[in-house]
């Protein structure tokens, strides 16, 4: 079950406190204004993707741990410290496999939102990240462009058609197509045609 807009902005203060952070503090961090963090924490503001990521950075994890949903915390959801975008040094492969079950996948969408995202990868101390993103027509990732860590991303639309903004350059991506770029250029992405528009995003290093 997902949270609500209450639920949300209650669980991003519990981190901010627990972090002793006030929300002067973390509004100089994020770059986010302190009325809006505020509201966001009293529920009465929705918080794009794009802010959310801003405010989860600070607190040194994945956005995941604000839909926890009642789990416990645990280092999965958190960014490796010697993952790439943090020191410079790579994390050791893994050795083993995972298998992520479809019905026991992470996913989240916000409150009120109609864009779904599943995490195919265990979690998010890997060298990848993939999400399966669902979406509708007229849906985008928000008014602000996203800014990921130096990296590289992939989208590959499975269903539907999506336009993504990477810089100042435009490109229509139909069933079939994808896109690679770095990761760490000012990107934004807009559903254009249909009921169940399908994209898989993946990107390393993780910074969802």
């Amino acid at each position: 079950m997902m949270p609500t807009m209450k639920q949300l902005g209650k669980g991003i203060r519990k981190h901010r406190q627990e972090r002793q952070l006030t929300l002067e503090q973390l509004s100089s961090m994020t770059g986010l204004s302190k009325s809006f963090l505020s509201q966001v924490e009293r529920g009465l503001a929705e918080p794009s993707i794009t802010s959310l990521k801003k405010i989860a950075k600070q607190f040194r994890f994945s956005v995941m741990n604000f839909f926890s949903n009642g789990e416990e915390l645990n280092s999965g959801w958190g960014y490796s410290n010697s993952g790439p975008g943090f020191n410079g040094e790579k994390t050791p492969y893994i050795e083993d496999a995972r298998v992520v079950r479809a019905d026991k996948r992470k996913r989240f969408a916000l409150p009120g939102s109609k864009v779904v995202y599943d995490l195919l990868t265990p979690d998010m101390n890997r060298q990848l990240e993939v999400m399966y993103m669902r979406v509708t027509k007229g849906e985008y990732s928000g008014d602000e462009p996203m800014l990921d860590p130096p990296g590289e991303k992939i989208g590959i639309v499975l269903k539907g058609s999506l336009e993504v903004l990477v810089g100042n350059d435009v490109y229509k991506l139909n069933e079939g197509d994808s896109i690679y770029y770095p990761a760490d250029v000012p990107h934004s992405w807009r559903a254009l045609a249909g009921d169940n528009i399908e994209v898989i995003w993946i990107l390393t290093p993780p910074s969802f």
